[in-house]
């Protein structure tokens, strides 16, 4: 923005917030009886944020220009550090999923939100504000009055300005910021390190024996073989963008995979950008998108110079690299040829319309596979299975949807064929691209229903094929298994393997025997910059596979004792290095411990100081990262409940095994 146009914006905005000051229409309450996220305690209106310049951003965690808009609060919230300013997240639920509150503090946590975030799941909030669009910004004065209100995703410029405009008219109001310091918690401190954070999409080769996993919260690509053994890391594990060797990479949230030849290609959503990595030497380079989020919906573009809009999936076809460009609601093709991008199907509008490629509409395309001369899309927003046929050029939708393309709140868990409520935001899409065209079926990933369905793409048939309509990680017989929010398939001959998002590991299905199992990990190193933030008061949340001691009654002396904790080791095994093995020491009463404890594990045995001052109950975490002699590790995590009992002549030292 040039000089002259940003003073005319500042001046506007001077304009907007003195008048609306001026007007005094207050605010509506946020309530009570809210969940809460990030927070010690749920705030209120008043005290906690009257006295402080409050922007509240209504969102939900499925919108993806409602994710494109957190990345300018978190420019606001450091361009205003300092400030009586604070940021609230609103985050009022489009699909039945995210009324779960856990499912929603996985997506502050996938999001990286540290701002205060509320649960409105019944529009409470948003109807008292007259919000009708996601997201929507409402800025508050200190006084309690609105001042602002926008909707839209790239606003950054006119939130600053409005930002900067109320500090500068209220800071010249005797009095009128008296903040208090909110009751901050952040969610991250609940949460222990682990080999996959977030892991989106993936993509088994059943011939090279591989499959590559798109480890999104580390911002990293990993190669395994189809067994689990880790081989390479793409990625530093540091976010950026950045190409290089494998190990000094940067990627930033990646998520769709494709191989053409001997290259990877890597959809890099939060950079706006598609990588290619060498699969002979391991290099990484970027080779469309320069690292801005852009809104070109119609012309070709040289890759390297274009601006992409979160691309979330990749397909090859045909010797190109089909690219689900969710944040456009467009699918495009990326040709290594010509180094050149173009637009495929969708104009760019956020429907369910069918029709010529130029003309029809898709809902934020999340998953891409190919089956014959079709092209399946996973349209999350439509709750629909889409085809491109790449003959006649025109989109169909086979299941999901409604009838009316404008209608996306169309969702469900019915089986059945054709339009209907057949899913709830799916998010990936299988095919055995080997399979007579007229005798495939295809998986879907039946993200927000915790499910894998099939779909014959003929009839457009869907029904459960593996999970459950809540979400849990249990596995065994297909319609027993338990998924969490599953966002990636890919085929390796009879085996169907399965990003598990929310549970944060691999499973694979046997497609022979219909059954489930966790993919087990071995070697994966976790990266450094994934240890766990310092200690809070609550418990941590449960690392799923975490063994659950039950409670045990201890008795200790008065004053100084030991929590011994140990780590048996067999021969050959040794503590992973540089893993960040950590215990932590909560106190649940008033009564054993000073204060919280936390620490890293050692190898062997650490020995954790305890002043016993009373009776109570404490808690006792502990997770162990432990490779054998051939240099596969895994983690051994254990929690206790101590019910602590001080007494005379008891024992001064408390020991616990890690195995």
């Amino acid at each position: 923005m040039d000089e002259t146009r940003e003073e005319a914006l500042r001046a506007k905005a001077r304009e907007i917030i003195a008048r609306n000051a001026a007007a005094q229409v207050p605010a509506p309450s946020l309530g009570e009886g809210k969940a809460w996220l990030n927070v010690a305690r749920p705030l209120a209106s008043s005290p906690d944020l009257v006295g402080k310049l409050v922007l509240l951003d209504f969102w939900t965690a499925c919108c993806i220009n409602c994710l494109h808009v957190l990345g300018d609060l978190a420019w606001l919230e450091e361009r205003f550090r300092g400030e009586p300013f604070a940021i609230v997240g609103v985050h009022t639920s489009k699909f039945a999923n995210e009324r779960d509150v856990e499912r929603v503090r996985d997506a502050v946590l996938r999001e990286g939100i540290a701002h205060p975030v509320v649960l409105d799941g019944d529009f409470d909030i948003w109807k008292r504000y007259g919000v009708r669009a996601w997201p929507t910004l409402v800025l508050v004065g200190p006084d309690g009055y609105m001042l602002a209100q926008l909707s839209g995703e790239g606003q950054r410029a006119v939130l600053d300005a409005l930002v900067e405009a109320a500090l500068e008219h209220y800071h010249a109001l005797p009095g009128a910021f008296e903040p208090s310091a909110l009751p901050l918690r952040s969610e991250s401190q609940r949460t222990l390190p682990r080999e996959l954070r977030f892991p989106g999409k993936l993509l088994a080769d059943a011939d090279r024996e591989r499959v590559w996993i798109a480890d999104s919260g580390h911002d990293r690509v990993l190669e395994l073989d189809l067994e689990g053994r880790f081989l390479r890391q793409f990625g530093s594990g540091l976010a950026g963008l950045e190409d290089g060797e494998a190990a000094q990479a940067r990627l930033r949230g990646p998520q769709g995979l494709a191989r053409l030849d001997d290259a990877l290609y890597v959809a890099d959503t939060r950079n706006h950008a598609l990588r290619r990595i060498d699969l002979r030497t391991g290099r990484v380079e970027t080779v469309a998108g320069n690292g801005r989020q852009g809104y070109e919906r119609a012309r070709p573009l040289p890759a390297r110079s274009a601006a992409l809009n979160s691309p979330w999936d990749l397909c090859a076809v045909d010797g190109e690299i089909f690219v689900a460009l969710a944040g456009l609601h467009q699918v495009w093709s990326y040709d290594p040829r010509t180094q050149s991008v173009r637009p495929l199907a969708g104009d760019g509008s956020e429907l369910r319309r069918d029709g010529a490629f130029e003309l029809a509409a898709l809902a934020q395309p999340s998953g891409l596979a190919r089956l014959g001369r079709r092209v399946l899309v996973a349209d999350s927003e439509s709750s629909s299975v889409r085809a491109l046929e790449l003959d006649t050029r025109r989109v169909a939708t086979l299941a999901g949807g409604a009838s009316e393309p404008r209608d996306l709140f169309h969702f469900g868990d019915e089986e059945g064929a054709g339009l209907g409520r057949r899913f709830q935001h799916p998010l990936a899409v299988a095919c055995d691209p080997t399979c007579e065209p007229e005798r495939a079926l295809a998986y879907v990933a039946d993200s927000y229903n915790h499910q894998i369905k099939l779909l014959d793409p003929d009839t457009g048939t869907v029904s459960r094929y593996a999970g459950a309509p809540s979400a849990g990680w249990v596995d065994g017989e297909c319609e027993r298994a338990r998924f969490c929010e599953p966002g990636g398939l890919s085929l390796a001959g009879e085996r169907l393997y399965v990003a598990d998002t929310g549970n944060h590991v691999v499973r694979v299905i046997d497609l022979v025997e219909h059954v489930v199992r966790t993919l087990p990990l071995a070697g994966v190193p976790v990266p450094m910059v994934a240890q766990a933030a310092a200690l809070d008061a609550a418990p941590l949340a449960y690392w799923p596979q975490t063994v659950r001691h039950p409670q045990l009654r201890r008795r200790l002396a008065a004053g100084a004792c030991e929590l011994v904790l140990r780590v048996p080791l067999e021969a050959g095994e040794r503590m992973a290095p540089g893993a960040p093995s950590q215990f932590r020491v909560l106190r649940e009463g008033g009564l054993v411990a000073a204060k919280h404890v936390s620490g890293a594990l050692t190898e062997s045995e650490t020995r954790v100081p305890l002043g016993v001052a009373g009776s109570g109950l404490v808690c006792v975490q502990a997770l162990a990262y432990v490779c054998d002699a051939s240099g596969h590790c895994h983690l051994r995590s254990h929690e206790w409940r101590l019910d602590i009992e001080e007494g005379p002549r008891a024992a001064r030292v408390l020991a616990l095994d890690i195995d």
